[in-house]
């Protein structure tokens, strides 16, 4: 079954933690590269990424990986890309 997940422009980083918690059973994955891609870019926007202490750098790189299904490493080159890191 293919559901596909909305959500609210912004969550704060309580409850990122919360949803993560309560969703260990759970597993997502995104439809097409494109679309997780660009959801990927704008939640890191709205979390304000670059500015977040490690620690709310790391709830939000955890929700990206149970959001999308993506691996850490993936997640960890897609969020390169959105910092603008080259190696």
């Amino acid at each position: 079954m293919i559901i596909s997940v909305q959500t609210k422009e912004t969550m704060s980083l309580e409850e990122i933690q919360a949803f993560l918690a309560a969703s260990d059973e759970l597993g997502f994955k995104g439809r097409k590269r494109e679309e997780v891609y660009s959801w990927v870019d704008q939640t890191l926007r709205q979390q304000g990424y670059q500015e977040l202490k490690r620690s709310g750098r790391g709830l939000v790189r955890r929700y990206v990986e149970k959001m999308t299904g993506l691996s850490r490493a993936q997640t960890s080159r897609l969020i390169g890309m959105y910092l603008g890191v080259t190696r």
